[in-house]
C-alpha cells in the first residue's frame, strides 16, 4: 500500500511525514530491474518509552485471516492492529469506522492512499501527536492516516482497526515467534541473536520496502536468483510479476482467477506452482504462487513478493536497524502447499447467498454441473452467507472430501455434491 500527498493544511504538523509521503510517490515509478540500495540510517517515527522495569517488551499475537494481529491502546481505548512491512511507512494506518472515531483523533490534513488494483486512489485524512501503548512500551509523537468510511476498507480488513509498520520495525529488533505466538521488541544495541537459524541481508527497494535473496527453480527448468520483497500484509506464499528481470512465465498448468483485493480493487492473474524455492538454504517444494496478469493496470513494485504463506513457516527476527533478518523453521515448515480444489470461485452476493463468479473447466465444480451465475445458499447444510472466507479456504483444500451445496439457478433449487481433487 502506498501513501501519496494530496495537500497539507497544517505544514508545521506534517513536514516530516509529508517528506516520507513524497518519497513513497517515487516508488510508483521504480523500475524493478534497476533497484538501488541505500545506506541511509534507519530512523523510527516519533519517540518511544519503555515501561517495564526489566526492559523486556513482549506481548501475544494471533493469526487472523492470514495476518498478524495484536492489541494496543490509544487514549484509553483498545485497538486491534495488524503488522505490515510492505512499504514501511512511518504513519499508522486506520480504517474509517465507528471504533476508529472513538479513538479521538484530531484531523489536520488530507492525503491519497493507493495500492494494488486499478481503481482510483482514496482521499484520506491525517492526524498527528498520537500516543500508542503496548504492554511494556509507549510510542508517542506518531502520525496516522485514516481512510474514509466510503472506501470500504473497514469491511475489507474486518476484525482490525488498522496497521502498524515502522513504529515497531524501525525502532526495535522485532522477534516474531509462531511457535509460542509472541512478539518481542528488543532495543538494537541490546540485541544478540542466539538462535539456530540463518541470517540474510535486508536490501532496500527504493526507499520503501525491503527484500531478501532467494533462488527459484521454475517450471521451464531454469534456476534463477531473485530478490523477494517482504510483505507481512500479503497472506499467500509468492506473488510473481512475469516478464521482468528474469523473464519468469507462468506454468502451463495454472488456473486463471482473482489474486485478491487491495486498496485499489481486484488483481487478476493465475495461480500455479513453482517447483522449488530456496531461502537461505531452506528449500520448499511445489510452492503455490500467484502470477499477476501481464496486462494488469496497477503498479508493479517487484518481480517476486513473499507473503505470510511462506514467512509464517519461520520464526523471524526482523533487524531493520542493522538491515538483517534471521529465519528459523518452526512447526509449520513442512506443511504442504495446497490450493482450492473445487474449481469454484465465489463472492458474497446482494442477498443471503454466495455468487458463483467462475467455474474452471475440467474441475470438480464443472463435473457437478455448476455454472457461473448460480447462487449458493448452503454449504454442507449451513447457510453459505454465514461462512467467513477464511473458513472456506481450508474447506476446499482437502483432497477427496465431498462438499454438498444447495444452489439457486433461476427459480429452481438444486442440490449438488462436489468431490475435491488437486487442480494445480
Amino acid at each position: 500500500m502506498n501513501i501519496e500527498t494530496l495537500r497539507k493544511k497544517r505544514p508545521n504538523r506534517l513536514s516530516r511525514s509529508g517528506l516520507l509521503l513524497a518519497i513513497l510517490i517515487t516508488l510508483l515509478t521504480v523500475d524493478t530491474a534497476r533497484e538501488e540500495e541505500t545506506n541511509e540510517p534507519v530512523r523510527g517515527p516519533g519517540q518511544y518509552r519503555i515501561l517495564s522495569e526489566d526492559r523486556v517488551i513482549r506481548f501475544p499475537f494471533e493469526l487472523f485471516r492470514g495476518d498478524i494481529r495484536f492489541l494496543g491502546e490509544i487514549n484509553g481505548r483498545e485497538v486491534r492492529l495488524l503488522l505490515d512491512d510492505g512499504f514501511m511507512w512511518d504513519q499508522l494506518l486506520f480504517w474509517g469506522c465507528p471504533r476508529v472515531d472513538s479513538l479521538g483523533f484530531v484531523y489536520d490534513g488530507e492525503i491519497m492512499v493507493g495500492g494494488g488494483g486499478n481503481a482510483d486512489k482514496v482521499p484520506s485524512m491525517t492526524a498527528s501527536d498520537i500516543t500508542l501503548k503496548f504492554p511494556g512500551v509507549e510510542f508517542s509523537g506518531q502520525s496516522a492516516v485514516v481512510t474514509p468510511y466510503s472506501s470500504g476498507m473497514s469491511r475489507m480488513w474486518a476484525g482490525s482497526e488498522g496497521q502498524v509498520s515502522a513504529t515497531f520495525l524501525k525502532h526495535f529488533v522485532v522477534d516474531i515467534n509462531f511457535d509460542n505466538m509472541m512478539i518481542t521488541l528488543i532495543e538494537p544495541d541490546r540485541f544478540e541473536y542466539k538462535g539456530k537459524g540463518v541470517a540474510l541481508p535486508l536490501s532496500p527497494i527504493g526507499q520503501g520496502p525491503s527484500s531478501i535473496p532467494a533462488k527459484l527453480t521454475l517450471a521451464d527448468g531454469r534456476t534463477v536468483s531473485v530478490e523477494l520483497m517482504l510483505d507481512l500484509g500479503y497472506s499467500n506464499q509468492l506473488k510473481i510479476s512475469p516478464g521482468l528481470k528474469n523473464n519468469i512465465t507462468r506454468p502451463e498448468k495454472a488456473l486463471p482467477g482473482s489474486l485478491g483485493y487491495g486498496v485499489q480493487g481486484e488483481t487478476l492473474g493465475h495461480n500455479g506452482r513453482v517447483p522449488s524455492v530456496d531461502i537461505g538454504g531452506y528449500t520448499f517444494s511445489n510452492v503455490v504462487a500467484a502470477f499477476v496478469s501481464e496486462d494488469h493496470p496497477g503498479d508493479t513494485y517487484c518481480e517476486v513478493m513473499i507473503g505470510m504463506g511462506l514467512l509464517s513457516r519461520f520464526n523471524i527476527v526482523y533487524d531493520y536497524p542493522h538491515q538483517r533478518i534471521y529465519l528459523e523453521p518452526n512447526h509449520r515448515f513442512n506443511d504442504p502447499f495446497e490450493y482450492n480444489m473445487s474449481g469454484l470461485s465465489m463472492r458474497k452476493g446482494q442477498g443471503d447467498y454466495l455468487d458463483v463468479r467462475r467455474v474452471h473447466p475440467n474441475s470438480p465444480a464443472s463435473d457437478a454441473g455448476l455454472k457461473e451465475g448460480d447462487r449458493v445458499t448452503h454449504i454442507n447444510g449451513r447457510m453459505a452467507i454465514d461462512y467467513d472466507i477464511w473458513e472456506l479456504i481450508p474447506l476446499f483444500r482437502q483432497e477427496g472430501r465431498t462438499v454438498d451445496l444447495t444452489v439457486i439457478r433461476g427459480d429452481k433449487q438444486i442440490d449438488v455434491s462436489i468431490i475435491l481433487r488437486r487442480l494445480i
